[in-house]
């Protein structure tokens, strides 16, 4: 509206242009919808039929672009202010996914034409705009053309696209400027090894992966192994194996990435040699700090059976991480399930959530009174809802038990996620319960139902009563 009242002389216009000129995407996307909806009216009337002289001709341009009416928007992309304005820039870009062929195609070539006189931030709010419509049906070529101006732009334009905070601009700038032929190695190499965006980052590590294998700079790649981020990392190795040096794998064995330590093991391989033999001796020896996590991890990764032994003592390491490690990793070997089920009251919550993990298939693994024991009141939070998640997973029955149970003892801590699932249970599971609760299960269901029929709704209740009346003996 405030646009609109600054056409018709009611809001000062250049109050408005300086608001429109660090509008994001979103604003721009909703300002068009906004106008576009003949609900929007002003003095009564829509605004694309206002038909009273404009206090600011520019304003007016946009106001029309963005009609109802597809001649009035043919009309306003047409005109020569919308060609020659920064400011309308995003508009017009919008314009070129218009649903009128006529609207789209005159859109279209009045861009290609704006964007060559485009400022440095004319462009750059295209940019933005083009991208945020680039996964529409027609927003393809308003993505394409602002890739080409960028292509084209001076190199002072490019390296503010490629600092824009639009995650997106950037990710379009550095694709045009490493398509450009522009680049050059020392700038890609600062921005592989520091840009903070990762799809960035790999955009750069591959351009540099690319010109190393092709002059065979083994330096260069082992710049970018020792120094970029995981993913840069990974494409640094993979061509380093291409160039016969798979023993580069071997030092990163013990990453804490698990893309990095697969890529390693993979080309540890390529070298002839067991990535399972190196992370057991190591495991064996003197262990360098902070690396028992990641070389019990690669050993559960590539490990077999009678790798359990050395796995094992882990499983009451001092540090949380390297104990929920540890879990994972003989699981994965198919350790025994007891030894794990036990760290189900481990002080630290990651574990326990490594223990739940690990025990997603196995419902009967923990007995039931174990796990009741677990859901006392006085047991740590953590250790309580493992227990919780762990009943749940029993059998029916138990699950509805164990949500009425918290209910009707008004628990402060897992009463919400109980009443969320009994609701859950009773809307999409009730149904198929055909298997109906022994006659101490129903009664002592009864008497829960009774005791949180004031939290969970009569009607609720009733539903409950019937279900477990399907069976006449149960009813009372």
């Amino acid at each position: 509206m405030r646009v609109v009242e600054a056409v018709t002389g009611g809001q000062r216009s250049d109050e408005v242009a300086a608001m429109l000129t660090v509008a994001g995407a979103k604003t721009w996307v909703g300002l068009d919808r906004a106008l576009r909806t003949p609900a929007v009216v002003y003095d009564g009337r829509p605004v694309g039929t206002m038909n009273r002289p404009p206090a600011d001709e520019r304003l007016s341009r946009l106001v029309a672009a963005c009609s109802p009416d597809g001649r009035r928007r043919e009309s306003a992309v047409a005109d020569p202010v919308m060609c020659a304005d920064g400011l309308l820039l995003p508009v017009l870009v919008l314009r070129t996914a218009d649903w009128v062929p006529q609207v789209r195609e005159r859109a279209r070539r009045t861009l290609t034409a704006a964007l060559r006189s485009a400022s440095t931030a004319a462009l750059l709010a295209a940019a933005s705009v083009a991208v945020a419509i680039g996964s529409w049906t027609r927003g393809g070529h308003a993505l394409e053309a602002v890739a080409g101006a960028l292509c084209t732009a001076p190199d002072e334009v490019l390296a503010s696209a490629r600092r824009h905070p639009d995650i997106g601009v950037r990710r379009l700038a550095y694709r045009s400027w490493l398509s450009s032929g522009r680049s050059r190695h020392e700038e890609v190499m600062r921005a592989a090894l520091g840009e903070h965006d990762g799809v960035c980052a790999l955009r750069c590590a591959q351009w540099l992966v690319s010109d190393a294998v092709r002059d065979r700079r083994v330096d260069v790649l082992e710049r970018l192994l020792e120094q970029g981020s995981a993913k840069v990392g990974v494409e640094a190795l993979t061509a380093l194996v291409r160039l016969g040096r798979p023993e580069a794998g071997v030092a990163h064995l013990p990453d804490r990435s698990a893309m990095m330590r697969a890529t390693a093991q993979w080309a540890v391989r390529r070298a002839d040699r067991s990535p399972a033999a190196i992370y057991r001796d190591a495991l064996a020896g003197d262990r360098p700090p902070g690396r028992a996590r990641a070389l019990v991890a690669g050993l559960g990764e590539c490990g077999t059976r009678q790798d359990l032994p050395a796995l094992l003592p882990f499983l009451k390491h001092p540090s949380p991480r390297v104990r929920a490690e540890a879990v994972r990793a003989v699981r994965r070997l198919g350790g025994s399930v007891p030894r794990i089920s036990d760290m189900l009251a481990d002080p630290a919550p990651v574990v326990v959530r490594a223990v739940e993990q690990a025990l997603r298939n196995e419902p009967y693994a923990v007995p039931t009174p174990r796990l009741w024991a677990l859901l006392a009141a006085d047991s740590p939070p953590h250790v309580r809802l493992g227990a919780y998640d762990q009943l749940r997973m029993k059998d029916t029955w138990t699950r509805v038990h164990v949500d009425l149970h918290l209910l009707a003892a008004r628990d402060r801590e897992l009463g919400n996620r109980a009443h969320t699932d009994l609701t859950d249970w009773s809307r999409h599971s009730a149904a198929t319960a055909y298997r109906t609760p022994t006659k101490e299960m129903a009664l002592r269901l009864g008497q829960l139902i009774d005791m949180a029929e004031a939290l969970i709704g009569a009607q609720h209740a009733h539903q409950l009563r019937w279900t477990l009346a399907i069976n006449r003996e149960h009813s009372s």
